[in-house]
């Protein structure tokens, strides 16, 4: 796991949200996938992201790799949902079996996890 660049997790993201974040290719300055986006540019786009929506962006740093370059978690979803991340992520595990503090509620927004980059010599996922 100490290869993982970049972790992605979404949650409910609505088409409004998305549309108020920055374009990568205005941000790089290029477009995706036409040259080589660096692991610091990556987390710069996504610190960008959160600071101008922290309501609906927030970002985990949950350790470093081995050349001391930051673990990230994009947590991206609606400012409601937001309110009650833990709460979601809670029901998440409570609908995996993984505790068993309260029953489930089944309507609760589903999560979405994409992770990419989980070699460090995995260019295409970035660019994709």
């Amino acid at each position: 796991m100490r290869y993982l660049k970049l972790v992605f997790f979404v949650l409910l993201f609505e088409n409004n949200a998305a549309q108020q974040l920055l374009n990568p290719d205005s941000f790089l300055g290029y477009s995706l996938g036409s040259k080589f986006t660096p692991h610091h540019k990556v987390v710069d786009y996504f610190s960008e992201i959160a600071k101008k929506n922290p309501e609906k962006v927030h970002l985990i740093n949950y350790g470093f790799t081995n050349e001391n370059k930051p673990l990230i978690l994009a947590v991206v979803s609606t400012v409601e949902n937001m309110s009650k991340i833990e709460e979601i992520r809670k029901n998440n595990l409570r609908l995996a079996g993984l505790i068993n503090d309260k029953p489930a509620v089944v309507d609760l927004p589903s999560l979405v996890w994409l992770s990419y980059n989980v070699h460090g010599n995995e260019a295409s996922s970035t660019e994709v």
